[in-house]
């Protein structure tokens, strides 16, 4: 190592020591930042404003509720739940008293997962700053690709616990937990703080 190595290294690692990364969805409000708590931890959810949940089927546009529609009637399935026909007989909503998402936790399991190889990853990016080859800011950049990379193959990949079977019919037969529209996965980035 040479001394215009250090030269130029040291300065960046002070830099280095005053950033820090956090990677998630960015913000803590908006619906994105409520579906990524649910997915992470799950639910109990009940209805507040009524007796049922309605749970669209198959047969129901995305994005569509039952308030929508003028013309369901209520048929009884026992059991405490129902179902919403349409004038053709068509199932559009399932009624249950309420729902249990369980937690699926893509984030906390990619930490555990990968944490020892991203401590590699980035005492290998501290190397390359004493010799001079990075900076704090591509550091940081790097390790927040990495960490973004990881974290949404794990979203894309998650197959436990499965969806409710009246899930995987409105996704005409997908199941994969964590994906609907794609949003989740487009929500995880990083960012780069002074400490």
């Amino acid at each position: 190592m040479s001394y215009n190595n250090l030269k130029r290294g040291i300065p960046e690692l002070r830099k280095l020591m005053g950033k820090q990364l956090f990677v998630g969805v960015q913000g803590s409000e908006g619906k994105i930042a409520m579906i990524a708590h649910v997915m992470e931890f799950g639910a109990h959810i009940k209805p507040i404003n009524g007796k049922y949940l309605t749970i669209p089927s198959e047969n129901v546009p995305h994005g569509r509720s039952a308030r929508d529609y003028k013309d369901l009637h209520f048929v009884t399935r026992g059991n405490g739940k129902g179902i919403l026909i349409n004038k053709d007989g068509q199932v559009m909503f399932y009624l249950v008293p309420k729902v249990d998402i369980p937690g699926r936790h893509y984030f906390t399991e990619t930490y555990d997962t990968h944490i020892v190889e991203w401590t590699q990853k980035y005492r290998k990016q501290v190397h390359e700053i004493l010799m001079g080859r990075q900076t704090a800011d591509g550091c940081m950049e790097y390790m927040g690709q990495v960490v973004v990379r990881d974290i949404r193959k794990a979203i894309v990949d998650w197959k436990v616990p499965h969806n409710a079977p009246a899930t995987v019919a409105r996704k005409h037969g997908v199941d994969n937990p964590l994906i609907d529209t794609g949003r989740l996965v487009a929500s995880i980035t990083h960012e780069v703080r002074r400490s």
